[in-house]
């Protein structure tokens, strides 16, 4: 079997599914023993991703958080659920324990494409939503300057705010940080 392909790859355990993402040609999201291929992305969604985390770098970097990008999983909960988010942030030291598997999330992002958008915002929130530790989920649209941040406020519940205008500050009150638009969206050509 070629590395990437996961036709007879279903209902794989957990154990296998580590030592086969480690050797695979492409990602895999993992939900409960069924593989998830993840596809390449665009320029515009690189360029993006690329803009967060330099802006995380550097907005943190007199803290002991540390910030991923793309190819380090998360495990939602305790299920056998792990996806790759596009960025996010742990600031948690158990999380160091793990070179290839991070369970602690304080801010998960996701950068929507047309055809990820309904998904990230939908089925891949509601799953978000299960990690204790996450308290800011944000989707960036690549095809307009808009960034969805949905908070968590007292215990469980969510608050959404929705910027648009390049002027715009996202609070992550979390972090104690917020996030400039005209830095998430600097050198991408949107409508």
């Amino acid at each position: 079997m070629r590395n990437g392909d996961t036709t007879k790859l279903k209902n794989m355990s957990l154990e296998a599914y580590i030592a086969f993402e480690e050797r695979a040609e492409v990602r895999h999201e993992f939900n409960n023993g069924q593989l998830i291929p993840m596809p390449g992305t665009t320029d515009k969604h690189n360029d993006i991703c690329l803009n967060l985390a330099i802006i995380f770098r550097h907005l943190l970097k007199a803290s002991s958080c540390k910030v991923y990008m793309e190819s380090v999983k998360v495990q939602i909960s305790h299920r056998k659920h792990y996806t790759y988010p596009d960025i996010f942030v742990t600031c948690d030291e158990r999380d160091q324990e793990d070179a290839y598997i991070k369970r602690y999330p304080l801010i998960i992002v996701e950068v929507a494409s047309p055809s990820t958008k309904v998904y990230d915002k939908t089925d891949k929130f509601l799953d978000y939503r299960k990690i204790k530790s996450l308290r800011h989920y944000l989707v960036v649209d690549t095809e307009n300057e808009l960034v969805e941040c949905y908070s968590r406020k007292n215990g469980n519940s969510w608050v959404s705010e929705v910027y648009f205008t390049n002027t715009d500050l996202i609070a992550l009150e979390a972090l104690g940080i917020n996030l400039p638009m005209s830095a998430i969206y600097d050198q991408i050509q949107t409508p």
